[in-house]
C-alpha cells in the first residue's frame, strides 16, 4: 500500500513539474528591473519632447523679435507719407500693431503645443500598452517562479517522507515511454478490430 501511495505522489509531482517551465527566481527580479528602466526611459522621452518644443518656441520668438518685427517696422516706415515725423509716430503705430504680432506669435506657439501634445499622447498610449503587456508578463513569470519553488519544496518533502532521492527526469522519461508503448498497443488493437470487422 505504501508503495502505491508513493508511486501516486511521484506521478502527481511529475505531472505538475511537466507543466512548469524552469525559470530561475532571479528572472522575476530582472524583469522588474527592466520594467523600472522602461518607466525611467518613458519619463526621459517626455522630458526630451518638452525640451525640444521649448527650443522650437524659443526659435519662433527669436524669428519674430529679430527678423519679422524689424522687417515689419521697415515696411511700415516705407509706407509713412512724407512730412510725418517717423520718430514721433512709430511708437504709437507699433503699440497698435503689437497685439497683431503677439497673436501671430501665440498662433505659432499653439501650433507647436498641438504637435507636442499629439506626440506625448502617442508616446503615452504606446507606453500604456507596454505597461499592460509587461504587467501580464511579470505576473506569468512570478507565477512560474512560485510554481517552481512549490515544486522544489514538494520534492524536498516527498524525499523527506519517503527517504528516497527522486530523479524527476528519469520518471518523466519512463512515463513518456509508457505512454508511447500504450499508444502503440492501442493502435495494434484497433488494427485487429479493423481486421475482424473487415472479415465480417
Amino acid at each position: 500500500m505504501k508503495l502505491i501511495i508513493k508511486s501516486m505522489l511521484i506521478a502527481l509531482v511529475v505531472v505538475s513539474i511537466n507543466g512548469c517551465a524552469s525559470i530561475p527566481a532571479s528572472t522575476a527580479t530582472l524583469s522588474q528591473e527592466v520594467i523600472a528602466e522602461a518607466n525611467s526611459m518613458h519619463q526621459l522621452n517626455i522630458a526630451l519632447i518638452n525640451k525640444l518644443f521649448d527650443e522650437r518656441k524659443g526659435k519662433v520668438d527669436d524669428f519674430i523679435n529679430n527678423q519679422y518685427i524689424p522687417s515689419y517696422v521697415k515696411n511700415l516706415q516705407a509706407k509713412i507719407p512724407p512730412g510725418v515725423d517717423v520718430n514721433t509716430e512709430l511708437p504709437n503705430i507699433l503699440k497698435s500693431v503689437m497685439p497683431v504680432l503677439n497673436r501671430k506669435r501665440d498662433s505659432l506657439h499653439n501650433l507647436l503645443d498641438l504637435q507636442k501634445q499629439q506626440m506625448v499622447t502617442s508616446l503615452n498610449d504606446n507606453f500604456t500598452n507596454y505597461q499592460q503587456a509587461s504587467a501580464t508578463l511579470q505576473n506569468l513569470i512570478s507565477s512560474a517562479v512560485k510554481l517552481k519553488q512549490t515544486e522544489t519544496n514538494t520534492l524536498a518533502q516527498i524525499q523527506k517522507l519517503t527517504g528516497t532521492n527522486i530523479n524527476v527526469d528519469k520518471i518523466q522519461n519512463h512515463l513518456d515511454s509508457l505512454l508511447v508503448k500504450t499508444g502503440s498497443g492501442f493502435d495494434k488493437l484497433l488494427n485487429v478490430q479493423s481486421a475482424i470487422n473487415g472479415n465480417n
